[in-house]
């Protein structure tokens, strides 16, 4: 099958249900931001070898997401988010908390490449929960996914604060 379909030259895609939307619906914008945040992730893995595992299980977890959001109906809770999918994002962020220490002062980004790559994933992930939040009253969406996107921000900027320091 070849990835040029051509059924989205006049401006409409497919979602996974079948339903033909237009490529700027606002379920479409949140499908691409979440995208974008899976590029930026991948990028990030490269950078960070030692947390390689744990940005390669949020990568897959955001397909889910994404999955979900672009499903309507009963086929849509195939595709979602688990309370043990959020507790994991809380304890690596209460992990990286430890390792990292007590925040004293506000954080300007920049400490290095790994910890600025950091910081754009976790400003994607702020992006990615406001386009959620816009299509979350459209047709039921599990809470689990906008709790799991706001976690995920959080153990961002913590993942990034701990990039800083190993670099000190």
């Amino acid at each position: 099958m070849s990835v040029t379909t051509k059924g989205g030259d006049g401006g409409e895609t497919s979602l996974y249900s079948g339903e033909r939307v237009r490529k700027d619906d606002a379920l479409m914008e949140a499908v691409g931001t979440g995208d974008e945040l899976v590029s930026h992730l991948g990028e990030l893995r490269l950078r960070c070898v030692e947390h390689a595992d744990t940005i390669l299980r949020v990568q897959k977890t955001i397909f889910t997401l994404n999955a979900h959001v672009a499903t309507k109906g009963e086929q849509r809770e195939k595709f979602s988010v688990s309370e043990s999918d959020i507790s994991f994002l809380e304890e690596k962020t209460a992990e990286f908390e430890e390792f990292y220490g007590e925040l004293k002062a506000f954080i300007i980004p920049s400490g290095n490449l790994k910890a600025s790559k950091a910081d754009i994933c976790r400003t994607v992930a702020r992006r990615y929960e406001r386009r959620l939040i816009t299509v979350s009253g459209y047709d039921n969406f599990n809470p689990a996914v906008r709790k799991y996107v706001n976690r995920l921000s959080d153990m961002l900027f913590m993942l990034a604060r701990v990039l800083e320091k190993e670099e000190e």
